[in-house]
């Protein structure tokens, strides 16, 4: 009978330990059993519930993600992939709200037998942002370079702009390989000399990306 109870308590004593390390290590089990291809779609997909962030500084909040059209290039030696699909996103960047579908090509690096997005789970978004943000920063200063194509009778007006408070307060974008296409809704407050400024209005932009990733207004900033 003792021999029976030891026999039990070690078969629960068992289980339990089973349990513990399926539950710490379940996921990643399951994910290395179904194939990288797999395990990186899975890792994108967590990232769909409200309140994720997508970018190093936790300022790129998502509401409504998804991740769509998914195809995964995993390198020979099984260290790094690409993740290629498009980002359908709505969420918001501080206090500006953003709505964007787009392709996404995502770099992912294995260590520690763990992927993680060398560039963070949505690159070519945040790499848009950075130069809506960059566009914003200017035209606050009213620092506004010459370019083709160039308003120059509305950059004048910026430039001339005293007490000058720019304000986006969302973002619209759609990225295509070829290029992106910005509606901006902005608020623009300040007073020039002959008359005070108070306007709300929608601005379209566009850009393209060069040989860095990085992205420029060809026709200037306004």
């Amino acid at each position: 009978m003792k021999d029976e109870g030891q026999k039990l308590l070690g078969f629960v004593l068992a289980v339990v330990v089973v349990g513990l390390v399926f539950a710490v290590f379940g996921s990643r089990m399951l994910g290395a059993a179904a194939g990288p291809e797999n395990e990186l779609i899975t890792i994108l997909k967590r990232l769909e519930q409200p309140g994720e962030t997508f970018d190093s500084s936790g300022t790129l909040k998502g509401q409504r993600v998804n991740y769509q059209r998914l195809s995964v290039i995993v390198a020979p030696d099984l260290q790094s992939a690409t993740v290629s699909g498009t980002l359908d996103f709505t969420g918001t960047k501080d206090d500006v709200a953003i709505s964007s579908l787009g392709f996404e090509r995502i770099r992912f690096v294995k260590k520690d037998d763990v992927w993680k997005p060398i560039d963070g789970p949505a690159p070519r978004l945040n790499a848009i942002l950075r130069a809506l943000e960059r566009r914003r920063r200017a035209l606050q200063a009213g620092d506004i370079p010459q370019a083709d194509g160039l308003d120059v009778q509305e950059a004048e007006r910026y430039r001339r702009l005293e007490q000058r408070q720019f304000k986006v307060e969302a973002w619209y974008i759609r990225s295509e390989k070829e290029g992106v296409d910005v509606s901006e809704d902005y608020h623009l407050v300040g007073r020039l000399p002959e008359r005070p400024v108070d306007e709300k209005a929608t601005r379209r932009l566009s850009l393209v990306e060069d040989a860095r990733g990085e992205f420029l207004f060809p026709r200037g900033l306004l």
